[in-house]
């Protein structure tokens, strides 16, 4: 024996859990630039698309920003996975994260 406690976390369980746990509480990073770009090609390459979609998203990550820590995490995580199937958008990771919070808030039933 080396004079270890037997039930004591070795190495560098606290810095390896601790790392996963901020990262989860960081907002997610996207590339608004290039997203914004790819619309603005879509349709011709418009420039006043492409800085009304980087205004947009630089909105809705500053709104994220703000209030990333007090959302949960089921809820950052479904939504940033539901945001990065259609390539990582800030608007649509707000536009999730707000229609989740109002349907967990409203309860409907069901009448017969």
């Amino acid at each position: 024996m080396t004079g270890e406690e037997p039930n004591r976390p070795r190495g560098n369980v606290c810095r390896d859990l601790c790392a996963a746990s901020a990262q989860a509480q960081s907002l997610p990073r996207y590339d608004p630039r290039s997203y914004c770009r790819e619309v603005a090609n879509t349709i011709g390459g418009a420039s006043v698309i492409q800085n009304s979609c980087i205004d947009q998203e630089q909105a809705a990550y500053d709104s994220l920003k703000m209030n990333w820590a007090s959302i949960g995490s089921r809820t950052r995580s479904y939504c940033d996975e539901v945001s990065r199937t259609i390539g990582g958008m800030y608007v649509m990771l707000l536009t999730c994260i707000q229609q989740e919070t109002s349907a967990a808030s409203s309860k409907p039933g069901f009448k017969y």
